[in-house]
């Protein structure tokens, strides 16, 4: 029997559970290989990234952080590791998704939520140990004055990812932020977002925090914008296309945001390679 060619209806993703956009918009989901629609996602606008904000502050500071952002590293490591466990029991299920949201092959995409599985076994392992990292003493040459390093989460942190790699590149940002003890709101490519709300049922059946990863989908200019302009965002991971990179930089400069903007705000093809020398040569990205 074939599979299923459809996806599950879901929500926003927002304070631990699902929620319809406030606007009532969705958007359908086109199967890159038959044309045909197999489901749709919500829009999300400004109006959600406010909620998805307000959710996300409250998981921060809930009881002065015990539960998550002041929790020891090993009690976000447990989190992590079961998240792990939930994408391994679920790789063929959340591969076809893939693969019936952005036309990627499905043995490349199974390939992916093996590292999807990876990447949070290793941020759990960093998580744990940051807990020996707690106050580690510095040397001074002087006696009279001491020294140490904390580590604390920055707070509050906006994720928006790009198609190619749905769930790998979100996970990618999700891991390590949680690991640190930050609170995140991941916005996903419209054009592939259905791994990454299935994310957030993983997230419901292992009991994470509520806020702790809220998932917001639609359109970049109506829920990536808000989101990376939002002044209690303490800040933004971005990767994707120079353009939204610009607005980005531009919008966090003027809050004195941090920001992370992966190295695509340069041109993808920056090595020129010339047919007429030998092998191996290219002329440096400074010279095109």
């Amino acid at each position: 029997m074939a599979p299923p060619q459809t996806i599950p209806r879901r929500g926003l993703f927002i304070g631990g559970a699902w929620r319809e956009p406030c606007l009532g918009r969705r958007l359908p989901v086109v199967n890159p290989a038959t044309e045909a629609t197999i489901g749709d996602i919500p829009a999300g606008t400004a109006e959600d990234v406010e909620i998805a904000v307000a959710a996300a502050r409250d998981a921060f500071s809930r009881d002065g952080g015990r539960h998550w952002s002041r929790a020891p590293g090993a009690v976000r490591a447990n989190f992590l590791r079961a998240i792990a466990a939930k994408i391994k029991d679920r790789k063929s299920e959340l591969a076809l998704l893939e693969t019936l949201d952005s036309g990627k092959p499905l043995d490349e995409a199974s390939g992916d939520m093996d590292d999807v599985a990876a990447c949070f076994e290793y941020y759990a392992d960093l998580a744990e140990a940051l807990d020996g990292k707690q106050q580690s003493p510095i040397s001074l040459p002087m006696e009279n004055f001491k020294s140490y390093v904390l580590k604390e989460p920055i707070g509050v942190v906006g994720l928006i990812t790009p198609w190619n790699y749905p769930l790998l590149m979100a996970t990618w940002k999700v891991a390590p932020a949680l690991a640190a003890g930050c609170t995140t709101i991941l916005k996903p490519s419209e054009l592939a977002s259905v791994s990454c709300l299935e994310l957030g049922a993983i997230c419901m059946e292992i009991g994470l925090p509520p806020g702790v990863l809220n998932i917001i989908t639609g359109l970049g200019p109506e829920a990536g914008a808000p989101l990376s302009s939002h002044s209690h965002v303490d800040k933004v991971a971005f990767t994707g296309s120079t353009e939204t990179g610009k607005r980005i930089m531009i919008s966090a400069a003027q809050m004195v945001k941090e920001r992370g903007l992966d190295n695509y705000l340069t041109v993808k093809q920056v090595t020129k390679y010339c047919s007429d020398e030998p092998w191996g040569w290219y002329q440096p990205p400074s010279k095109l």
